[in-house]
């Protein structure tokens, strides 16, 4: 039992390891001219009091702004902190993958050479922060978060869901919405089929507050809520329509 617990914490450290330095390699392989340079741009502007939907029109991904303006904040203005910015995504993806499959009590070794396989297979494909891949992880964790919900009877996953799906949101509106849509008709069955009222009041009570929280940022920092609702939602739309 000493052993397979001294293994684990070994995996664990292996994988936030591997799974950083992995994305940091490929990070500083060649660049796409528009995409590798997009966030790095807006999250500069982000951190020197430029917000979207105020001083900006936009259409993309104010979420992932704010962190990489976060990281711009503590490591510096510098290709290390932009590339580390999507490392540290991988790590989420690569840990929180790990943990559920454990939590299914899956093989140990089995659980890290997948985790493995996922910390290869998600950000280095990009290398920098890139809105597809942060939408696409907060949308897999946000799976997670429900089958462990249901599995483990906890509430407060049913609480932190919204909170999830609603960062993802922010990060990219397609295909989130299709996550949202899924999660919560299938929630709904099953708080109903189960009559399990006090889960359904702790999802009610998160989303909630994501959207008390939401509103508290757009009141702080003056934005205007029909601005942030046009650029944000109804104008990619008209995008959409015609592709």
């Amino acid at each position: 039992m000493l052993i397979k617990k001294n293994l684990s914490k070994f995996y664990l450290l292996f994988l936030i390891f591997f799974s950083i330095s992995v994305n940091q390699y490929y990070g500083y392989i060649g660049i796409l001219p528009i995409d590798s340079f997009l966030i790095f741009n807006s999250g500069f502007d982000f951190m020197n009091g430029y917000l979207p939907f105020r001083d900006y029109w936009t259409i993309k991904e104010p979420f992932i702004d704010f962190l990489q303006a976060v990281f711009f904040w503590i490591f510096d203005v510098s290709w290390f902190s932009y590339v580390l910015h999507a490392s540290f995504f991988n790590c989420l993806i690569t840990l929180a993958t790990y943990f559920i499959l454990k939590k299914f009590n899956l093989n140990i070794h089995v659980s890290f050479f997948y985790s493995i396989c996922v910390a290869v297979l998600t950000y280095p494909n990009a290398g920098t922060p890139f809105s597809d891949l942060h939408t696409l992880i907060f949308c897999i964790i946000s799976l997670y978060f429900f089958i462990l919900a249901i599995r483990e009877k906890n509430n407060w996953y049913w609480f932190f869901l919204p909170f999830l799906l609603g960062f993802a949101f922010f990060s990219k509106q397609a295909p989130t919405a299709y996550f949202v849509v899924i999660i919560s008709f299938f929630s709904l069955c099953y708080f109903l089929f189960n009559k399990n009222y006090k889960s359904l009041l702790f999802s009610f009570l998160g989303l909630i507050s994501f959207i008390l929280f939401l509103y508290l940022l757009i009141y702080i920092n003056q934005i205007n809520l029909k601005d942030l609702i046009y650029q944000y939602i109804l104008f990619p739309q008209s995008l959409g329509s015609s592709r």
